[in-house]
């Protein structure tokens, strides 16, 4: 049927089936349209013919996918170029209320988001957990690997007015906590020369460090609470409060030493004697 010559990549068999009469929207067991097949393949001539045929660029998959999200997520570029071209929404809400942006930016695609917004995307809009574009890539930022591809997208984003210092309206955390690890397990791995770099740019654009999530934790509970030395060093320089209390009353400096962080307690205890408690733990954990 139309949509499996699609997923192949097959524009001929497309042609003949929809010669034969076969309609151009019809969708798979999986309610997804040939387009959407399609753009999702990397299929240029075949999302070429089927816009030309009349295929309905909005048309959503039983999960919400569209041909538009589908190209996004699957990084073709011209393939999103040619969708917004035939008329695709640029906004049209996916699951979770999110956008076409709100992923790209998930996927730290910079790319991807200067097209869109290139294109009228929404750089405020939010999803139903109230988080905008500058979230999504601050979540992708924490786990991120490459510093010029975090900044490119950070500075995506903020050139074009997105707000460097929004809570997100149902989770109430910023951009800042989230690129900190504020959705995150405790210890996630994380590149910390990327995540200063990032800091650097959203404090440069305002962002605040006395901020705090639902929990009560601030950038300094949540560097001690994955282990960020570096990150903890650098908060600290920037003026970040190391008395500030989470809402069970710990100061970052309690939450390290219940991580077993000695190194990173040690950078808010004031200096001690040799064989105080800090090298104590240190050299406890060493042996271990």
């Amino acid at each position: 049927d139309v949509p499996a010559a699609a997923i192949v990549g097959d524009a001929d068999a497309v042609r003949r089936l929809l010669d034969l009469g076969l309609p151009v929207d019809a969708t798979d067991s999986q309610g997804c349209s040939a387009l959407l097949r399609a753009a999702g393949g990397g299929h240029r001539a075949v999302v070429d013919l089927l816009l030309a045929r009349g295929a309905d660029p909005q048309r959503a998959a039983g999960s919400g996918a569209t041909p538009l999200s589908a190209a996004v997520s699957m990084r073709h570029a011209e393939i999103v170029d040619r969708l917004l071209a035939a008329g695709a929404d640029i906004e049209q809400r996916l699951p979770g209320e999110l956008t076409v942006l709100m992923v790209a930016c998930a996927l730290g695609l910079p790319d991807l988001a200067a097209r869109l917004l290139g294109a009228g995307a929404d750089v405020r809009a939010v999803d139903a957990q109230g988080r905008t574009a500058m979230h999504c890539a601050a979540m992708f930022g924490f786990s991120a690997r490459e510093r010029t591809r975090l900044v490119a997208l950070f500075d995506t984003l903020l050139l074009a007015n997105g707000d460097a210092d929004i809570d997100a309206e149902a989770g109430g955390a910023t951009p800042l906590l989230l690129l900190l690890g504020a959705r995150a397990e405790p210890g996630s791995a994380a590149d910390e020369a990327v995540l200063v770099a990032a800091l650097e740019q959203l404090t440069d654009h305002d962002a605040r460090l006395d901020v705090q999530d639902p929990r009560g934790f601030g950038p300094l509970h949540l560097a001690a609470l994955h282990g960020l030395l570096h990150v903890v060093q650098w908060l600290l320089r920037a003026g970040a409060d190391p008395d500030l209390r989470d809402g069970l009353n710990r100061s970052p400096r309690e939450i390290a030493v219940m991580r077993g962080f000695v190194d990173i307690a040690a950078e808010f205890a004031p200096p001690g004697p040799p064989g105080g408690d800090v090298s104590m733990a240190r050299f406890l954990r060493d042996r271990r």
